[in-house]
């Protein structure tokens, strides 16, 4: 009985963990756009930590990120992937500006950016862009990359 009760404490641990991550991935906006000869590919993910030994991204250059719980709160955590004939761009000039859409959603905001990777995983997880507070909407996102014109990217932020 004791093996029953284990196994179905467990069964229904990975499920709502899976559960959980599907819900994550679906309220995670993206959209991939060629723009020169760059492929990039935006994401908003949920806030991501820098502070620590445990932190989940490591600053390797450009601004300073906005840390978890320090103004302005970042609730998103706004990126792009660049890839060049296939292959991450470890070293880029990346601009990332973004608009809420509608209402009095005032003019368009700089992200500083960072640059950044996944810890553990190392510079073949390279991207740029910062932790930002987004409401919920419709937003504008303008990305540049080395002087090629901005390419413009629509994305939908929903109610956590």
């Amino acid at each position: 009985m004791r093996k029953i009760l284990v196994f179905a404490a467990t069964l229904a641990f990975t499920l709502g963990a899976f559960l959980s991550s599907c819900a994550a991935q679906a309220n995670s906006p993206s959209s991939k756009a060629q723009v020169g000869p760059y492929t990039v590919a935006l994401r908003v993910l949920p806030a991501e930590s820098f502070a620590g030994s445990h932190s989940a991204m490591v600053w390797d250059g450009g601004a300073k990120p906005y840390l978890l719980g320090h103004s302005p709160r970042p609730n998103h955590h706004m990126v792009v992937f660049i890839k060049k004939q296939g292959k991450p761009v470890e070293k880029a000039s990346v601009k990332i500006r973004y608009r809420l859409l509608g209402g009095s959603s005032g003019g368009w905001k700089t992200l500083p950016v960072v640059r950044m990777y996944v810890r553990g995983n190392g510079r073949s997880t390279m991207h740029y862009g910062n932790n930002v507070l987004l409401k919920p909407g419709n937003y504008a996102v303008r990305v540049q990359i080395a002087g090629t014109p901005p390419h413009l990217f629509h994305i939908h932020i929903g109610k956590s």
